[in-house]
């Protein structure tokens, strides 16, 4: 039996490894990701944008003869929260709409015609001729982006701007289709492929931008400026930027880190939180794999919403909240930012990750009342779901819009028990150490439910996939 299970473990740990490295190869040799370079200009007086955008991208497959992209500003013009939001969201409860107007769409391979459908929320380029697989061509796209007055992704209030998805974006490419999923009021309705940055912003001069790229050099002319940005390999460029804001940096190791505040009574416990947070997590899980880290402290509907190379706070929260919010925002820079994932397939792969970071954290800096206190609101949130919906109600194997219904008992709660359990099962030690192989292998890449499950039960030389089925069905009984 031993030399059987010894096999198994070898034949399970080869499949893993060749199927990630096919993976790895495939999307860098016959897809390479596309490189953005996008000068925008922040008008205050209209709360408005004018966005130019470059995209460099390479066709997936022969004979494609269309090409999409997403319009997330025109997701705005309608409500983007649920109901039970409204009040937290819009200033008084007002609902206030966005959107976006495109000025021109061309392409170095000519155009036969473009449009945004009925929804607005994907334009079609349709091109003159078909693509071979390979060829690289060269988007260029001029847009107006109209802000909402709302404490959210894109919006401003309180002369705040946040300003995240102002940009099109070329809709991910899978199974010979592009994906362009619909907005969601919840979760993150997103799935966001590794690309290359550059942005030119120009805004007040008296602005300060906490921004998720980094920062190359600036230009001032009269009473504006004009910040120059870069990120190499990123899932997207966000930014927040006001002329209240202040901000301080430290380091950590070779990543520079910012913390951006209107009030900075609290700035140097969460510089060191930051740096604490940065250096446990990359102990952990492998390195942290941007070269910046960005914290801001905002007017926003919810506690936190994270980004790559940036997290942004609600400057509201009281500090043991901000705390356990930081702290799930910088996780989600490895369990979102460096290891991707399809956040409405599988939203409980990200979510469950990076509060089983959390929750591992506060055990290991001693606080294990907090520690218990999770898990425990886990269990209790779970285990209520599950007796009063019973396991269809329960299950968290679904994408985001079944999941409309407790989202956050199942896709935060249950992620989290699911983890904590294995991690209970094996060892703190081994479970951290193949969570950071994972990590490490999948870098850059979209990875899927069964990348991490054959991924950890090769590094744990035992087949997990009945343990993750169990509770991704709810089937698993609790104690």
């Amino acid at each position: 039996m031993k030399k059987a299970a010894a096999l198994f473990a070898l034949l399970l740990a080869l499949c893993c490894f060749g199927c990630d490295r096919r993976k790895i190869k495939r999307e860098e040799s016959v897809c390479p990701p596309p490189s953005y370079h996008i000068v925008a200009e922040l008008l205050p007086e209209t709360n408005s944008l004018t966005v130019k955008t470059q995209i460099d991208w390479t066709s997936p497959a022969d004979d494609l003869a269309a090409v999409k992209f997403k319009l997330y500003p025109n997701a705005y013009k309608t409500r983007v929260v649920t109901e039970d939001k409204v009040s937290a969201a819009y200033p008084h409860g007002k609902e206030s709409y966005g959107g976006t107007e495109l000025v021109s769409v061309t392409c170095d391979v000519p155009l036969a015609d473009s449009d945004v459908g009925e929804d607005g929320l994907a334009l079609t380029a349709r091109l003159s001729r078909r693509l071979k697989k390979g060829e690289r061509v060269t988007f260029t796209i001029d847009q107006t982006v109209t802000l909402a007055c709302v404490k959210h992704r894109l919006g401003y209030y309180d002369g705040y701007y946040y300003l995240s998805n102002f940009y099109p974006e070329v809709c991910p490419f899978a199974d010979g289709k592009f994906i362009c999923y619909p907005y969601a009021p919840y979760g993150d309705p997103f799935r966001f492929e590794n690309a290359s940055f550059s942005l030119e912003l120009t805004l007040p001069v008296n602005y300060e931008c906490a921004c998720s790229a980094e920062e190359v050099h600036a230009e001032t002319c009269g009473k504006v400026k004009t910040v120059f940005y870069q990120a190499a390999s990123t899932r997207e460029v966000a930014l927040v930027a006001s002329q209240k804001l202040r901000h301080a940096a430290e380091a950590e190791g070779d990543v520079k880190l910012f913390y951006y505040y209107a009030d900075g009574s609290d700035k140097q416990k969460t510089l060191a939180l930051i740096k604490d947070a940065i250096s446990y997590f990359s102990e952990h899980f492998g390195n942290y794999p941007y070269p910046t880290y960005t914290v801001v402290s905002a007017p926003f509907f919810e506690a936190g919403v994270e980004h790559s190379g940036l997290a942004v706070l609600s400057k509201d929260l009281p500090f043991s909240q901000k705390k356990k919010t930081l702290l799930h925002e910088t996780a989600h820079q490895w369990w979102f930012g460096k290891v991707g994932n399809d956040e409405v397939l599988s939203p409980w792969l990200d979510e469950g990750l990076a509060e089983y970071s959390v929750a591992s954290y506060y055990r290991d800096k001693g606080f294990n009342a907090v520690y218990r206190e999770m898990i425990q609101n886990a269990e209790d949130a779970f285990s209520i779901r599950l007796a009063l919906k019973g396991q269809e109600g329960a299950r968290f194997d679904l994408p985001l819009p079944e999941l409309a219904d407790g989202y956050y008992d199942r896709a935060y709660a249950g992620g989290l028990l699911l983890f904590s359990t294995l991690s209970e099962s094996v060892g703190m030690d081994r479970f951290h150490a193949a969570l950071k192989t994972f990590a490490n292998r999948f870098q850059g890449c979209v990875a899927t439910p069964d990348d991490l499950v054959l991924s950890l039960s090769a590094s744990l030389q035992k087949d997990y996939s009945s343990l993750f089925r169990a509770w991704l069905t709810a089937t698993v009984p609790l104690q």
